[in-house]
């Protein structure tokens, strides 16, 4: 049977009280600034769950990720640390099976999407925590692989631990 936009937010916001991670219903805020957005809850300090206006078979998450201007500067074609970890990076998302998509600011990069969906029809707790692990996990290795390429990036400060190094059963 197919769910409506507030059944699934109703789920999801169920899936999301049986872990210990604090959460915001966000959708007053989102409606205010866009029409593009149904729906959405910011859990811990840097996971969305969206549900697009324009899609009505799949809810989102996201883990934004957002880079303090020293490490930025760090990120930049020329700079072959960056290219490794642009490699790692795309690597560890095809195995989690999740995307990625670099944040810019006119030329510069200032942060990193860590996204998945789930699909109406198979939106169960399961399904969903499934999804929220395998987003968080990424960005987990991500966080690593950045730190690896490059000596103090200080990023790890934005890791979004609360919602992002453990599992959602607490």
């Amino acid at each position: 049977m197919v769910k409506s936009s507030e059944e699934m937010k109703s789920l999801v916001e169920e899936f999301i009280k049986i872990t210990n991670v604090k959460y915001e219903d966000q959708t007053d805020k989102v409606r205010e600034k866009s029409k593009l957005i149904e729906w959405q809850f910011n859990l811990g300090t840097n996971v969305i769950v969206s549900k697009n206006a324009n899609r009505q078979d799949r809810i989102h998450l996201n883990v934004n990720m957002r880079f303090p201007p020293n490490d930025a500067k760090l990120l930049v074609i020329k700079n072959p640390s960056f290219s490794k970890a642009v490699m790692d990076i795309s690597e560890i998302c095809t195995i989690t099976g999740v995307g990625h998509q670099w944040i810019k600011e006119k030329d510069d990069i200032v942060g990193l999407a860590i996204f998945s969906h789930v699909d109406e029809q198979v939106l169960d707790r399961v399904s969903f925590h499934n999804t929220w692990d395998n987003v968080s996990r990424a960005s987990g290795h991500v966080q690593k692989i950045l730190r690896s390429n490059f000596s103090g990036f200080a990023s790890a400060g934005n890791s979004g631990a609360e919602t992002t190094d453990k599992s959602m059963y607490g």
